[in-house]
C-alpha cells in the first residue's frame, strides 16, 4: 500500500563511475514488491524523482542510482544519518512464474531492479540464471549479489572487457540456459529492449520500462506509452513491468 514515509540513510556508497548505492532504514512492516518504485523529494527539484527497488534484505532497501542531474547529484551527496521523503511503494510488483528456469537480462543500471526479483526467485526456489550487459568492466554492479542468488552469472561487455564481448542481444541467443529458460525479464535502457523484441524469442518476455513521471500514481499521464493496439497505458499505474510483446518500442 502507498504510504510517505522517512527514511534514514545507512549507506551511501560508490559502486562504478557516478553509480551510488543507497541502503535505507525503513519500517518492518512495509512490503514492496520486486518491479516497484518510491518517488523521492530532491532538494533541488519540484517533482519527486523515481527510483525503482533494487533490494528489500536485512531490514534496509536498497536504492542504486546513476547521476545525470542535479537530483541524483544531490542524493550521490548525501551522508548516513540523512532522512528521505520517500512515497511508495508505486507501481505493480511482479508476477512470479510458477516454474523455471528463469532467466534475467540487465543492461547498464538496469541491473538493478533485477536483483529484487532474484532474491525472490531464490525464495521460491526457482532456478535462475543471469546476463549483465555494460559497456565495459567499471560498470559492472551487484555481481557478487547475482552469485549468491543465481545458479550461473554470465556477463556481456561491449568492449569485451569482462565476458563476452558485444550487446547483450547479441550474446543472448549462444549463452547457456537461453533454449533451457522458459521466461525472461529485462531491464535496460530502451534500445536493448527493442532489439530483444526483435529476437522474437517466443517465449514470455517481461520487460521493466522507465519513463520520465510526473505524479507516479497515474493521474498526469506523462509516462504513457502505447500498446499494440495503439491504446496508450501509463508505466506508473500499470506497469512498469509488462510484456514485451504487447508494447510499442
Amino acid at each position: 500500500m502507498m504510504r510517505k514515509l522517512k527514511a534514514q540513510i545507512l549507506e551511501n556508497e560508490e559502486v562504478g563511475p557516478g553509480l551510488f548505492s543507497i541502503r535505507l532504514d525503513v519500517p518492518d512492516t512495509l512490503t514492496v514488491e520486486p518491479g516497484q518504485f518510491f518517488e523521492i523529494k530532491t532538494d533541488v527539484r519540484f517533482l519527486r524523482r523515481a527510483f525503482s527497488i533494487a533490494d528489500m534484505h536485512d531490514g534496509g532497501l536498497r536504492l542504486i542510482i546513476r547521476v545525470v542531474g542535479p537530483g541524483t547529484k544531490w542524493l550521490a551527496t548525501l551522508k548516513p544519518g540523512t532522512f528521505l521523503n520517500l512515497l511508495g511503494p508505486l507501481g505493480q510488483g511482479v508476477k512470479l512464474p510458477q516454474e523455471g528456469p528463469v532467466m534475467l537480462l540487465g543492461g547498464g543500471v538496469g541491473i538493478a531492479p533485477l536483483l529484487f526479483l532474484a532474491r525472490r526467485l531464490a525464495e521460491s526456489g526457482i532456478t535462475t540464471d543471469a546476463l549483465l550487459a555494460v559497456c565495459s568492466q567499471n560498470e559492472l554492479i551487484c555481481v557478487e549479489d547475482f552469485g549468491n542468488l543465481t545458479r550461473e552469472v554470465m556477463i556481456a561487455t561491449d568492449d569485451g572487457s569482462c565476458g563476452r564481448e558485444g550487446l547483450l542481444t547479441e550474446v543472448l541467443p549462444s549463452i547457456p540456459g537461453f533454449e533451457e529458460a522458459k521466461v525472461f525479464y529485462a531491464c535496460g535502457p530502451e534500445p536493448m529492449l527493442a532489439a530483444l523484441k526483435k529476437l522474437e524469442i517466443n517465449k514470455p518476455v517481461y520487460a521493466f520500462l522507465e519513463s520520465r513521471m510526473g505524479c507516479g500514481t497515474g493521474l498526469c499521464v506523462g509516462c504513457a506509452v502505447k500498446n499494440n493496439n495503439g491504446k496508450y497505458i501509463r508505466v506508473c499505474l500499470d506497469g512498469p513491468v509488462f510484456d514485451l510483446g504487447k508494447i510499442s518500442l
